[in-house]
């Protein structure tokens, strides 16, 4: 009868820890998953950061290049009399 326990015992406890097992293994790939799922939505967030970032660069780039020739169109619409060096290099050319 001794035996009968301890074979019931054992047979519980293994049963209690496999049970523990696969319940602890489905948590885990449930927390793996959505694990997944964060560094996904991360990657794209960084992604779009990263592309308005790259066209706030252009924008500025672009706006930088307008006002510089702007700039180089009013220097040599100035008058003979008035001297700048791009006007001088102008002449020169």
């Amino acid at each position: 009868m001794e035996q009968f326990a301890y074979y019931v015992a054992g047979f519980a406890s293994g049963w209690a820890v496999r049970t523990t097992v696969d319940s602890s293994r489905a948590l885990a790939v449930k927390v793996l998953s959505g694990l997944y799922g964060v560094v996904d939505r991360a990657g794209r967030a960084f992604g779009m950061e990263r592309e308005y970032l790259e066209d706030l660069l252009a924008e500025a780039r672009a706006k930088y290049e307008a006002d510089r020739a702007r700039a180089g169109r009013s220097v040599r619409d100035q008058p003979d009399g008035v001297s700048s060096p791009v006007a001088v290099e102008d002449r020169a050319a």
